[in-house]
């Protein structure tokens, strides 16, 4: 085919020759038909080329979106243990407590057993019953058994305060939870006052209003 188009010769010697004006216009033809393409790019260019928006051409307001996706991180979190003290029962509490009498003891003054004597232990410092042997891990604590923490140890022990001695799992369920320390307040003669809710959802409100009420917008 490419000896048709450039009109090849083969002398008598066996050499090949190319007639000159032949292959002039073959270039020739390449060239335009390479123009014709740069071209056509370009134009197509012009014709099609859009743009881009400043913002979207429907703009969406997502200041509910981001209330909402806040209020379901607090739904999935579960309810505070404030929350839970305001229908904690002591009753169900002891019930519960009976997983823990192998190891504690709640009477004033009683003696320690595995664990420390749990009197007066509801607001009482971390690790501050003298004549127990407690884990370096506990010692190390600093704070007090406050309702938050209470719930945080009694959740899961080993999490809460790594290092330290307990064998206990912890308690599952957050009421059971709740019912225990209600009933571990009750041995005190100045039980701590319960906690109040009006602080977390004021935290909870100050959460919303840190995210922004519109999102930035969009290039479509």
């Amino acid at each position: 085919m490419l000896r048709s188009l450039l009109n090849l010769t083969v002398n008598g010697y066996g050499d090949i020759t190319v007639n000159s004006h032949d292959l002039n216009k073959f270039a020739m033809g390449l060239l335009v038909a390479l123009l014709g393409a740069i071209g056509f790019n370009l134009l197509a260019e012009q014709v099609f080329h859009q743009e881009p928006l400043v913002a979207n051409a429907y703009p969406i307001d997502t200041s509910m979106i981001a209330s909402a996706s806040v209020t379901e991180i607090v739904e999935e979190s579960g309810p505070s243990i404030a929350e839970l003290m305001q229908t904690a029962d002591a009753e169900s509490g002891a019930s519960v407590f009976k997983k823990c009498a192998a190891c504690h003891t709640t009477e004033n003054g009683g003696a320690n057993k595995i664990g420390p004597n749990l009197w007066n232990i509801v607001g009482k410092d971390v690790a501050s019953t003298g004549d127990f042997n407690y884990s370096d891990a506990m010692l190390s604590q600093e704070g007090e058994w406050n309702y938050e923490l209470l719930d945080r140890y009694l959740t899961r022990p080993k999490d809460a305060i790594p290092g330290n001695k307990m064998v206990f799992v912890g308690l599952k369920k957050d009421s059971d939870r709740a019912d225990v320390i209600m009933y571990l307040r009750s041995f005190s003669n100045s039980p701590l006052e319960l906690p109040t809710i009006a602080a977390v959802e004021e935290t909870a409100e100050e959460a919303v209003e840190e995210i922004p009420s519109e999102a930035a917008p969009e290039t479509m």
